[in-house]
C-alpha cells in the first residue's frame, strides 16, 4: 500500500508542471491624492527609486501628465514628485476664482513638501511653473535645496512672447479650438486635435513637435474646458519679482532653447535676478529641449544635480542614456538599464558607421526586425541587409533615446525613441521602438526590434477629420 501511494505522488509530481514566478523589474512608481484644508485635491504621482526627491512644477493650465513620459529617463537616479495644481490635471475642478489665487498656490506647495516630509526640496520647473515656484521660493527660500527652471516665462511682465504659428496653422488653430470648446461627441479626439496644432510652436519645426510623449490631454477634461483655467497667472496682475528672488540663495540651473518663443532676455533677467544660477541655452531646442536634444538636457541635468555646473561639453552629448558607474552595483532595474544603454550605445555606433555584419551580430541568431512598411525580417543575414537597405534609402545617422523597461527572468522589454537624419542633418524619420532582449551566457541580445514612425500623416490624434479650409 505504502509503494502504491508513493507511485501515484511520483507520478502527479510529473504530471503537475511546477510553475516558477520570475521576478519583474520595473521602474517603482505611485500616485493618489492629498486633501487640502478646504477640501480640494491634489492629485500626485512618485516614479523612480534614487534616494532624493525632485519636486515638478508643471507649466500653467495642463496637469503634469505631459510631462511624466519624456522625463521618465531623470527617475533612473532620482524620485520624481509630479502633483497637479488646483484646477488642473486630475486634481479637484476649482470654480471660485479666489482658490486659484497665488498665495493659495504657495500654501499648496507647503502641503505638498509637508506631506512628504522634505526638509528642503529639490525643484524642477517648466514654463509658468517656474514663475508659480519663483512666487513659493520668495515665501519660503530656506526650504529650497536646488532648482532646474526650463524655459520660465518672464519673471517681470514687461516681456512679449513670439508667435512662431504660421497663418495656416493659426486658422486651424482657432477652428480646433471652437469645436473643442463647444461639446463635442469626443472631447478626447477633439482636445487632441487642438493641442496638436497648438504644440507645433513650441518646437523648432512642426516635424520636431512628434517627437514629444507627453499628453496635455491626459486629464479630467472638466478642467481643461474650465474658463478659469489661467486665474492663477491673473490673479499677480502686473507682476515683477525679480527684486525679490534675491533671497533665494540656493543653486539654480535655468535651461533654454533658443528656437522657443519667449526671449532669451527673459532668462538672462532670472539669471541676473538669482544670485546663484548658471543659463544653459541649448542651440536647436524649443519650449521642451528635454525633447528635442534630450542627451544634452539630461547630461547637464544630472551633473548639476551631482553638484557641479554643466560645462559647454554637454552640448556635444549624443549618448542613449546616462550610465552612472554605481550602477553596475546599483538596483536590479539600473543593472538591467546599464545592460540595455551599452547594447543600443554599440547598435547606435555600428550603424553609424556602417559596419552592417557587426550591427547584424548583436541581433541574436534567431532574431527579427518588424518596421514599418515591411514584413519581418529574420535572421542576422537578413538583419545585416535590412539596416544597409535602410541607409541606402537616404539613413546616414541614426539616434536613440531609451526611455524605460521592464524584465522578467531572461527578457527585457525595453522602449524608446529614435530620430533618422539624412547626410545633411535633416531630419528623415521620427519613431518609437519596442525591444526585446534575452540573456544568452550571461549577455543580453537583442532577440525582437519593433519600431514605427511617428510621421504618418492621419495619424488619428494629429489630422482633425473635419478641417476646412476657406476658399481663395
Amino acid at each position: 500500500m505504502k509503494i502504491r501511494t508513493l507511485f501515484i505522488v511520483l507520478s502527479l509530481t510529473l504530471i503537475v508542471p511546477i510553475v516558477l514566478v520570475a521576478q519583474t523589474v520595473k521602474l517603482k512608481s505611485s500616485e493618489g491624492y492629498i486633501q487640502t484644508n478646504d477640501s480640494v485635491r491634489l492629485f500626485y504621482r512618485l516614479i523612480g527609486e534614487g534616494k532624493d526627491t525632485i519636486v515638478v512644477f508643471h507649466g500653467g493650465g495642463f496637469g503634469s501628465s505631459y510631462l511624466v513620459p519624456d522625463l521618465t529617463p531623470l527617475a533612473a537616479h532620482h524620485t520624481l514628485l509630479f502633483f497637479d495644481q488646483p484646477g488642473t490635471g486630475f486634481s479637484s475642478v476649482v470654480t471660485d476664482t479666489a482658490r486659484l489665487n497665488i498665495n493659495r498656490f504657495v500654501q499648496d506647495v507647503e502641503i505638498v513638501r509637508k506631506h512628504f516630509h522634505l526638509k528642503k526640496m529639490k525643484v524642477l520647473a517648466h514654463s509658468l511653473g517656474c514663475l508659480l515656484f519663483g512666487y513659493y521660493a520668495i515665501f519660503y527660500p530656506n526650504n529650497i535645496e536646488s532648482t532646474i527652471l526650463i524655459n520660465p516665462i518672464a519673471a517681470s511682465q514687461k516681456w512679449q512672447n513670439s508667435n512662431r504659428l504660421d497663418s495656416v496653422s493659426n486658422l486651424i488653430l482657432r477652428q480646433n479650438r471652437k469645436i473643442y470648446r463647444t461639446s463635442p461627441t469626443d472631447t478626447i479626439k477633439a482636445c487632441w486635435d487642438y493641442y496638436a496644432v497648438w504644440a507645433r510652436g513650441k518646437f523648432p519645426t512642426p516635424l520636431h513637435a512628434r517627437r514629444i510623449w507627453g499628453d496635455v490631454c491626459n486629464c479630467n477634461q472638466q478642467n481643461l474646458l474650465n474658463p478659469i483655467l489661467f486665474y492663477s497667472l491673473q490673479s499677480m496682475g502686473k507682476w515683477d519679482i525679480t527684486a525679490q528672488l534675491s533671497k533665494v540663495k540656493s543653486r539654480t540651473l535655468i535651461v533654454g532653447g533658443d528656437k522657443d518663443e519667449i526671449p532669451i532676455d527673459v532668462w538672462e533677467e532670472w539669471k541676473n535676478s538669482l544670485p546663484n544660477s548658471q543659463l544653459l541655452i541649448i542651440d536647436g531646442t524649443g519650449h521642451l529641449p528635454y525633447v528635442d536634444k534630450p542627451a544634452v538636457f539630461f547630461t547637464a541635468v544630472e551633473q548639476f544635480l551631482q553638484n557641479k555646473w554643466p560645462s559647454n561639453s554637454v552640448l556635444e552629448s549624443k549618448s542613449v542614456g546616462l550610465v552612472l558607474p554605481t550602477d553596475v552595483k546599483g538596483s536590479a532595474y539600473l543593472k538591467a538599464r546599464a545592460a540595455v544603454i551599452k547594447v543600443e550605445t554599440e547598435l547606435v555606433r555600428l550603424i553609424n558607421k556602417a559596419a552592417w555584419d557587426s550591427v547584424a551580430a548583436i541581433y541574436a541568431t534567431d532574431a527579427m526586425i518588424m518596421a514599418p512598411g515591411s514584413p519581418p525580417v529574420t535572421g542576422q543575414k537578413a538583419i545585416a541587409s535590412f539596416w544597409h537597405t535602410v541607409s541606402i534609402r537616404g539613413m546616414h545617422t541614426i539616434e536613440l533615446q531609451f526611455i524605460d523597461l521592464e524584465q522578467s527572468g531572461d527578457k527585457i522589454i525595453a522602449k524608446g525613441k529614435y530620430v533618422m537624419n539624412n547626410k545633411q542633418g535633416e531630419i528623415i524619420d521620427i519613431g518609437k521602438f519596442i525591444a526585446i532582449y534575452k540573456k544568452e551566457k550571461n549577455n543580453w541580445r537583442l532577440q525582437t526590434d519593433m519600431f514605427n514612425t511617428s510621421m504618418e500623416t492621419r495619424s488619428p490624434i494629429e489630422e482633425p477629420d473635419y478641417l476646412t479650409l476657406p476658399k481663395n
